[in-house]
């Protein structure tokens, strides 16, 4: 069982070297003229660093994540680390990024929204006092993420359902988490209401197409992840077993993908692939095992402690692949990692230690 404690000072090494490097860096954004063609500091004063704006909204949220823990309370590299966070994270550089957003309404919709939301959260749970102070400045983002969520979805004609950036599922769901967190509740019940208008007649979903060549998250793990959010216990229990019908623990979509070439950023993406879905494996392992407490269904209860018995292959080559020196790997996938990490550390007892469900032999 990997131990999370090992990676938090090469995986803190690794975001600092991300948010202090400014190239290469792809923008991502379509110019209208001339005039938006300039440094991309000028547009993004936070987050022009990490290869692009999502990647680095996510290494700030791992940097302050890994700030959290008892080995960086005494770590030589935490000073600088909340040095950074300080610098780029002010009120009006976090403004300046909001504005942004407000003006480019569809720009990095909805996975980097995701994120700016989950460094948000990050700062306001930060036991750091410098860091708690860049939570009241830092709400302006996660307003606007709200906002412009609740302005998006009544005009969203079907989710997007494939493994890269736009997956409907995955932004949502963390979207949702936030807008709990802050008393959104015009945000909870429009998340809500689209993930069932989207997803609550889903069924026996076909695990055995999934994978692209660039995907890094499962399609149908991430509407897992967002539903078990939305719909009640009862309606749980009938949903996700029917949902997961066609996924064994022998399913192809339950182990790790080759990278023949990780230089290739599209196939580095396969990396980040085998953590989010050890990650979605981990939440749905004990829910599964509760539906199976309540209704007595032993192979369900055996399947779900099968499914967690993949995550340490799915996570393995991720974890290598976050630390390495290709950058298309280094410049995100830790952030996986450490959510993955984090995960197992907390839940391989609650699944290994719920002997009220007797098992079956796999």
């Amino acid at each position: 069982m990997p131990q999370p404690a090992k990676f938090v000072t090469p995986f803190a090494e690794v975001a600092l070297s991300n948010i202090t490097r400014d190239y290469p860096y792809a923008a991502h954004q379509v110019a209208g003229s001339p005039a938006d063609i300039v440094e991309p500091r000028e547009k993004n004063p936070a987050f022009a660093n990490s290869f692009d704006w999502h990647s680095s909204v996510h290494m700030h949220y791992l940097l302050v994540s890994l700030l959290a823990t008892p080995i960086a309370r005494t770590a030589p590299w935490r000073d600088e680390a909340i040095d950074a966070l300080t610098a780029h994270l002010s009120p009006a550089k976090l403004t300046a990024e909001s504005a942004f957003l407000r003006e480019n309404s569809t720009w990095e919709r909805p996975y980097g929204w995701a994120w700016a939301v989950e460094l948000v959260r990050a700062l306001e749970r930060s036991e750091e006092p410098r860091l708690r102070d860049l939570a009241s400045g830092a709400e302006v983002l996660a307003g606007t993420v709200f906002d412009l969520t609740v302005a998006w979805l009544p005009n969203m004609p079907e989710p997007v359902r494939h493994g890269i950036h736009p997956n409907t599922a995955f932004g949502l769901r963390r979207i949702l988490i936030g807008a709990r967190d802050q008393g959104r509740q015009d945000v909870v019940d429009a998340i809500a209401g689209a993930a069932r208008r989207c997803f609550a007649d889903d069924h026996a979903w076909n695990f055995a197409q999934e994978r692209s060549g660039q995907d890094f998250l499962s399609p149908g793990l991430c509407e897992v992840d967002l539903m078990a959010e939305v719909l009640a216990e009862d309606e749980l229990a009938v949903w996700l077993p029917d949902f997961l019908a066609e996924l064994t623990p022998e399913s192809p979509a339950l182990s790790p993908v080759e990278v023949p070439d990780p230089t290739d950023g599209y196939q580095s993406h396969l990396y980040g692939l085998g953590l989010s879905v050890a990650a979605s494996i981990m939440r749905l392992s004990p829910r599964l095992l509760q539906i199976a407490e309540r209704s007595g269904n032993l192979d369900l209860a055996d399947r779900a402690r099968g499914f967690f018995t993949t995550v340490d292959e799915l996570m393995a080559p991720g974890l290598e692949a976050a630390v390495s020196d290709e950058y298309m790997a280094s410049h995100w996938v830790a952030t996986f990692a450490w959510e993955a990490l984090e995960l197992h550390n907390r839940q391989f007892a609650e699944v290994a230690d719920r002997s009220s469900v007797p098992t079956v032999g796999r």
